[in-house]
């Protein structure tokens, strides 16, 4: 995943500002952490693709794509959460991968 960086914690971080927004409390006990780390693995997926795990550009764009499209397959019956679940996601990534100095803008 991210190189340097605790997963766990990065995940912790995400589900918690999940379950603050409060948004998605109509999820079954358990399902949230299965969905987030499901989207750890399509965002890993998509580095993997990209490159971006090795010094390419990281596209917001191109990432929530594959996120969305991959969450929706894997979650029918949340089919109509998963834009915002994508988005929202990549928002908190993002906001943690700051505040450890791991990303770098350009």
């Amino acid at each position: 995943m991210y190189e340097g960086i605790d997963e766990s914690a990065l995940r912790e971080y995400i589900i918690n500002k999940f379950t603050a927004e409060g948004d998605f409390d109509f999820l079954k006990e358990g399902e949230l952490p299965a969905i987030v780390e499901a989207m750890r693995g399509f965002d890993e997926e998509y580095m993997q693709a990209s490159g971006a795990n090795e010094g390419e550009i990281y596209d917001d764009d191109d990432a929530y794509e594959l996120i969305f499209t991959r969450l929706q397959a894997a979650y029918p019956q949340y089919k109509m959460y998963c834009m915002r679940l994508a988005e929202d996601y990549l928002d908190f990534a993002e906001e943690y991968l700051a505040s450890v100095g791991a990303i770098e803008w350009e």
